[in-house]
């Protein structure tokens, strides 16, 4: 079976109180870059994909630029609308981007966190390049889940695998083999200049009820049974007992700034 991205969201819309609470956020240096290198001030116009409750927008409330949030979720759409109330500049509304109407508006920078991928090519770069400027930008950039070679790191991929994955793990030569799928796709696209590449290696710290948490927005892991989700929060636990407690996650955070041609 292929990748079904209106079900995926449709599960992903369902996880809406632990993506708003438990999903990582976004290196601030990340952001800043982005807003600098894309020439972003308070006349601008941003368009973000698959925008969710606004976990990546929270970073960017206070630049005073207008931004459109876009996502397929309606309670996650709900939540951004709750927590943004007070922003006028900002704004949500339930909806594929692949599937938006033809306008005249065209935005300095359209980006997405941790949602690129779910858009259908090659639509998505087509539907992009339309609806930005001519000295405009596209962003996409994502958190990966690193992994290395040493105890508390292997035990908690072994435990992902039993239970259909917490989430897309990848080693560290991994992540350079998808850094440059995406720096391909990009560039083949034909619409958009070389994009440059921007890294940020960060860490968190969870206890074992807050990575439960985040285990459970997982679209995977949700479609579990009740029963086997419980057996996996058990192991989850006894997993952060051998060390103290605690899961002490590395995530590398990459940003790609493409002109458009």
């Amino acid at each position: 079976m292929g990748f079904d991205a209106k079900k995926e969201s449709e599960m992903f819309n369902k996880a809406a109180e632990y993506y708003d609470k438990f999903r990582p956020g976004y290196p601030n240096e990340i952001i800043e870059v982005m807003v600098k290198q894309t020439k972003l001030n308070k006349d601008s116009k941003v368009l973000e994909i698959g925008a969710g409750s606004g976990k990546a927008t929270e970073y960017l409330k206070n630049y005073g630029f207008t931004i459109r949030c876009i996502d397929p979720g309606e309670n996650l759409v709900k939540n951004g609308r709750i927590k943004f109330m007070d922003y006028p500049n900002i704004s949500f509304e339930c909806g594929r981007f692949e599937e938006l109407e033809q306008s005249n508006e065209k935005y300095d920078l359209i980006f997405a966190a941790q949602s690129f991928h779910w858009l259908p090519q090659p639509i998505g770069y087509q539907k992009c390049a339309e609806m930005l400027k001519e000295n405009g930008y596209l962003a996409p950039f994502w958190n990966m889940y690193i992994t290395y070679d040493n105890k508390a790191d292997n035990d908690l991929l072994k435990l992902s695998k039993k239970y259909g994955g917490f989430a897309d793990f990848v080693s560290e030569e991994e992540s350079i083999n998808r850094i440059q799928s995406i720096v391909k796709g990009i560039k083949e696209s034909g619409l958009f200049e070389t994009p440059t590449v921007v890294k940020h290696s960060w860490v968190q710290e969870y206890t074992a009820e807050e990575y439960y948490g985040f285990v459970l927005t997982g679209n995977r892991f949700l479609q579990l049974p009740e029963e086997v989700k419980e057996k996996a929060h058990a192991e989850i636990i006894e997993h952060a007992n051998e060390f103290n407690g605690k899961i002490i996650r590395p995530y590398l955070c990459v940003l790609y700034l493409a002109a458009k041609k």
